[in-house]
């Protein structure tokens, strides 16, 4: 059954990554915050694709991955992301030269499916 959240927007979406991660400590819930994160992002919202890349970069709600954090915050600097533009420079500090490989084909294929299918 498809949740009245998920069939929101990516603003709403968005915000509830946000209650759970930027709430009361007693109420945050990473896993939930990344799984919001997440739904945003793939409808495009670029400051979803951040967050999401901080959660991967930090491993925290999901399995840390420095080419999907790579790869999430290399989409939102795409779409002209500040923020995302100076983490990715500090996530790139952390990778060795195959992982930013992957993370750099992780990007592209991420970019078709969540940027490009959806202007189109």
């Amino acid at each position: 059954m498809v949740t009245y959240a998920e069939e929101r927007s990516s603003t709403t979406q968005f915000e509830l990554g946000e209650l759970f991660d930027k709430g009361k400590a007693s109420e945050r819930d990473y896993s939930q915050a990344f799984n919001w994160y997440r739904k945003a992002a793939r409808k495009g919202s670029r400051r979803a694709q951040h967050r999401l890349a901080s959660m991967y970069a930090r491993g925290q709600g999901v399995e840390q991955s420095l080419p999907k954090a790579y790869a999430w915050c290399k989409v939102a600097v795409f779409q002209n992301s500040r923020h995302a533009k100076r983490k990715l420079k500090c996530i790139e500090t952390r990778m060795s030269l195959d992982q930013l490989r992957r993370g750099r084909w992780l990007a592209q294929d991420y970019y078709d499916l969540y940027v490009v299918k959806l202007k189109a």
